[in-house]
């Protein structure tokens, strides 16, 4: 029963392309857009306050505030994608793609590893399916995923455990 929540995780997860995130959309040509009420470079740091929507091509990150960690290779600018290191994604975290929906409470990307880690009342939505946990790891060169609760056994609380819902594929919605 175990590998088979795995296999159909890893099947729900599919997400975008393994070099999606770190170039924010499929289309990597695509411009990225930045929109927050309040942005900061100080440090090396890029940070984005009040609602905080990246945008690039049809990939959308939501956030009440994200932090862009640079390694100061963009030459001095405000904001540049090339530099990023990692992004701190925290309140109201959504990652968006034409195909899934994930939300959470935090999302971290690490480009070096090509990993996301999205932690807090984590749901993801794909098709008609959806897989809810407390974390979500996310390996984007591997396509690997994990999804875990904060509790495990029988006598836990449902919501503090993983579910997933596979809705019926037939059109009168029984199973």
């Amino acid at each position: 029963m175990r590998s088979f929540l795995s296999l159909v995780v890893t099947v729900l997860i599919g997400l975008v392309p393994a070099q999606a995130f770190a170039q924010f959309s499929p289309d990597s040509t695509a411009d990225t857009i930045l929109y927050a009420d309040d942005t900061v470079s100080r440090d090396g740091v890029i940070t984005l306050t009040g609602q905080a929507d990246i945008r690039q091509g049809d990939v959308r990150l939501l956030a009440d505030k994200v932090e862009i960690y640079t390694d100061g290779s963009s030459g001095g600018g405000l904001v540049s994608t090339d530099g990023f290191t990692r992004m701190v994604a925290t309140g109201n975290f959504y990652y968006i793609t034409p195909e899934q929906e994930v939300r959470g409470d935090k999302g971290v990307y690490t480009r070096a590893t090509e990993s996301f880690v999205v932690t807090g009342d984590v749901v993801l939505l794909q098709d008609d399916s959806v897989v809810t946990g407390t974390k979500l790891d996310y390996n984007l060169k591997t396509r690997a995923a994990n999804v875990k609760g904060d509790c495990k056994g029988r006598s836990c609380a449902k919501n503090r455990r993983v579910a997933i819902l596979i809705r019926s594929t037939n059109s009168q919605g029984t199973n």
